[in-house]
């Protein structure tokens, strides 16, 4: 977990100093990241430094996770400038891995007890909700994430009137007839 510290850390410090010019629009979406990105940092700590010997170890982890829930709803409710358009979907996908994350969690340990299954589905969510934390982060350095799971699908600069047929020479478009 400290790795994604670092790198939450990181990235609010790579998307404090990129700045956002004078636009409100973007400015209030930078202050919102930005603290997304400082209490993220804050409660990726605090897990981490949850004494696991304590008899309420259990009980500070998920109410910790329960807080990083919260979180990740606020930073599917961010309002996303069209200029950062591309960390809308997954913001909304975070905040879904997140929920079922903590819910797993929950499970995993109800009624004082362990179940390894669920807790490892539940480990799997939470590490996809962080995944997307990070391409966010990236994506806001307008960077592609470098990840055999990420697709970057590129828009044409010019739209293809043409139906995806290429005109030739002495065709006529249907259009045209």
């Amino acid at each position: 977990m400290k790795t994604w510290l670092h790198i939450l850390t990181l990235a609010a410090c790579a998307f404090l100093l990129a700045g956002c010019g004078e636009n409100q629009e973007l400015t209030v979406f930078h202050d919102e990241m930005d603290d997304f990105y400082h209490s993220l940092s804050i409660s990726v700590n605090s897990l981490e430094n949850i004494d696991t010997a304590s008899e309420t170890a259990v009980d500070e982890m998920l109410a910790e996770l329960d807080a990083m829930t919260e979180l990740f709803d606020g930073l599917a409710a961010i309002e996303v400038p069209e200029f950062f358009e591309n960390v809308e979907e997954p913001a909304d996908e975070a905040a879904e891995y997140m929920a079922q994350a903590v819910s797993l969690y929950h499970e995993a340990y109800a009624d004082g007890g362990y179940d390894d299954i669920i807790a490892q589905a539940a480990i799997e969510n939470y590490t996809r909700a962080m995944r997307r934390v990070n391409y966010i982060a990236i994506l806001l350095q307008r960077r592609y994430p470098d990840d055999e799971n990420v697709t970057v699908v590129s828009e044409p600069d010019e739209p293809d009137w043409n139906g995806g047929e290429p005109q030739t020479a002495g065709t006529q478009s249907p259009d045209s007839e």
